[in-house]
């Protein structure tokens, strides 16, 4: 029988097609792996270097410097890069940053790593960054050789990022120019102590995976008095802090589940307890779920301070550096699956896909600059020696810890040769990051 245009069963077939294609669009592209040829040599490759980098580990583990001042730790990472046949440079004005690159063919994409290795007062290496550190190493160097063994074109990129643990550094490097040929970028962070868990590491995707964090300092002048004489002639600078601090710690209640505010007082070089302090001075943190929201909160708790600073009759001064806003991480989503698939398939890692830290991170300003993901990998340490203890410290110098920085290592080095080497893959990156952009704004 011959169909007429309006016969409803001439259309079926298109109708299933269209309703498929719809669905395809609904679900993310499996991951896919890469060659053996790749993973063999980035295995080969991190595997011969695996004492080096151990003896690059303790030595900047056991020499923890603060930001900025990380001579040490760079002048050790510069001889092991240089060592490995990177091409160093500084194009900051940052005196311990580096980027190490190597590029083999002709064109290609760039694809970036970072390494961080400043320390934490007090506490030392309580956050990692001695694993940080050669994580980026090893997966640079394991990605190198898979560029050169298997022929592809393209540059792999280590930028040493000093002073994460406040200071910023990745923020001025980005306003710097030291991220703008990446077309993408990943790192690793190390955590534990926190109990047990089903999970080895984790790499959150569709939301944030960390808050978003702003820093500032505030300086209260008043002037100094006999404390037993005539105190009433001085104006207590102490004071102010303090109201300022206990005023906070009443906003605290109004806040949102997501939001944190945590700071000290100092100032106590200066003082002695029969003279009416004339100066002190707070260092506080806000975080939130984005930057807006974290600006926000920044601004309120600032006014706790100015309102204690005219309650006492002090004047002020406020530093909040635009170096000190970190925004939320935001992991790249195709990146993060094939991460996650990978260390699955190959070494039974389970990673969690969902949740957030409430922690921050400078490398928040980089997912918002280019497509990038950041691991975190579960090391072995007791509970309640989790990040910015010194029982992490202690744990972050472990054999163990360092073996699986390594594994980390490989995992980060198969993902950039993936995307270095799979045009679709890559398409896929960019594609989902400019998705996010647009969704978000040129925030």
């Amino acid at each position: 029988m011959r169909r007429t245009p309006e016969d409803p069963t001439s259309n079926i077939q298109h109708l299933v097609n269209q309703t498929i294609e719809s669905l395809r669009n609904l679900v993310p592209n499996a991951p896919t792996t890469v060659a053996d040829e790749i993973q063999d040599a980035v295995f080969d490759a991190i595997h011969a270097i695996d004492n080096d980098m151990r003896a690059l580990n303790l030595a900047i583990h056991d020499n923890p410097e603060l930001g900025f001042r990380e001579f040490k730790a760079h002048e050790n990472l510069v001889k092991a890069l240089e060592k490995l046949g990177f091409k160093m440079s500084n194009p900051s004005s940052l005196p311990t940053a580096f980027v190490a690159t190597y590029t083999h063919g002709e064109g290609g994409r760039v694809f970036g790593l970072n390494s961080e290795f400043d320390a934490l007062p007090d506490v030392g290496h309580a956050c990692g960054h001695n694993l940080i550190a050669v994580v980026g190493v090893a997966a640079a160097a394991g990605l190198k050789a898979a560029l050169k063994a298997c022929n592809i074109s393209g540059t792999v990129k280590l930028i040493g990022t000093p002073a994460e643990e406040g200071g910023g550094g990745k923020v001025i490097l980005l306003n710097e120019g030291v991220y703008d040929d990446l077309d993408a970028c990943g790192m690793a962070h190390p955590g534990g102590g926190y109990g047990p868990s089903p999970f080895t590491g984790s790499c959150p995707i569709d939301g944030p995976a960390t808050l978003a964090r702003s820093g500032f300092e505030i300086e209260f002048h008043g002037r100094g008095a006999h404390a037993g004489a005539a105190p009433w002639m001085g104006i207590n600078a102490l004071d102010a802090a303090v109201q300022g601090y206990s005023a906070v710690s009443m906003l605290r209640q109004q806040l949102e589940p997501t939001m944190r505010v945590h700071g000290i007082i100092q100032g106590s070089e200066r003082w002695a307890q029969n003279i009416i302090p004339s100066y002190a001075k707070v260092s506080y943190s806000t975080r939130a779920l984005d930057v807006k929201a974290c600006l926000d909160l920044r601004r309120k708790t600032i006014a706790c301070f100015k309102s204690a600073a005219e309650a006492t009759g002090c004047t002020y001064d406020v530093t909040a550096p635009d170096e000190e806003v970190y925004a939320d991480v935001q992991n790249n989503k195709p990146m993060s699956l094939s991460y996650q698939a990978f260390m699955e398939k190959t070494f039974g890692d389970k990673i969690e896909m969902t949740g957030m830290s409430t922690a921050s991170t400078d490398y928040g300003n980089v997912t918002y600059k280019c497509p990038a993901f950041t691991p975190n990998f579960a090391i072995p340490s007791p509970v309640g020696s989790g990040n910015h203890t010194a029982g992490f410290t202690e744990s972050a110098g472990k054999p163990e810890a360092h073996r699986l920085a390594m594994k980390v290592a490989k995992g980060l080095a198969v993902i950039g040769a993936k995307f270095l080497s799979d045009d679709e893959f890559a398409k896929e990156v960019k594609k989902e990051f400019k998705k996010f952009k647009r969704e978000v704004g040129e925030a």
